[in-house]
């Protein structure tokens, strides 16, 4: 970056047009703290509409629609979980490596549902479908205390809307164009 050429970007510009979160998300997962990284405005709008509009945003919404018409209460949170490896990134000081773990598991997830396909499976076996969106919502509910320290206000968002087994009104990250 150099103000010579005009090249600077803002970050508090970025702030208003993609919120906090995702310029938190962007820095921590796309720009190495002591590498030259290539952040550009497309870099950063193709970023969030993959990972957080189309990815995170989006799985969160379907689990939480399907969680909220097919069950009765939110599943019964697990005290404690296993966060050994992914904790061990930030005993590293390997933020990136940290994000990309929480975003393999979302897309872990992702491929579990396309795969099993609860929204179909509570059709025909209404025990089991309600499984599956259980097991999908702690899934979720995993992912969200991961986010903690990378996106603290999404963590105690989606670990409110799971508790309260309601979708969310609006997307969580609004698609750009």
């Amino acid at each position: 970056m150099s103000k010579s050429l005009g090249n600077v970007i803002n970050p508090l510009d970025l702030a208003k047009e993609y919120g906090t979160e995702a310029v938190r998300y962007f820095l921590l997962r796309h720009v190495h703290p002591f590498e030259d990284s290539d952040v550009t405005p497309e870099n950063i709008k193709e970023a969030y509409n993959a990972n957080l509009a189309n990815g995170l945003g989006n799985l969160a919404s379907r689990i939480l629609t399907l969680s909220e018409k097919y069950l009765d209460k939110c599943p019964e949170i697990p005290e404690k979980s296993d966060f050994t490896e992914y904790f061990e990134f930030f005993e590293k000081f390997d933020i990136k490596q940290a994000a990309d773990y929480v975003w393999n598991e979302i897309g872990e997830l992702d491929k579990f549902i396309q795969k099993t396909e609860p929204f179909k499976v509570v059709k025909i076996d209404e025990k089991k479908g309600k499984e599956l969106i259980s097991s999908t919502v702690l899934h979720l509910y995993r992912i969200a205390r991961m986010l903690n320290p990378i996106m603290p206000e999404t963590n105690i968002m989606l670990k409110k809307l799971i508790k309260e087994n309601k979708k969310p009104e609006k997307p969580l990250f609004l698609r750009k164009d």
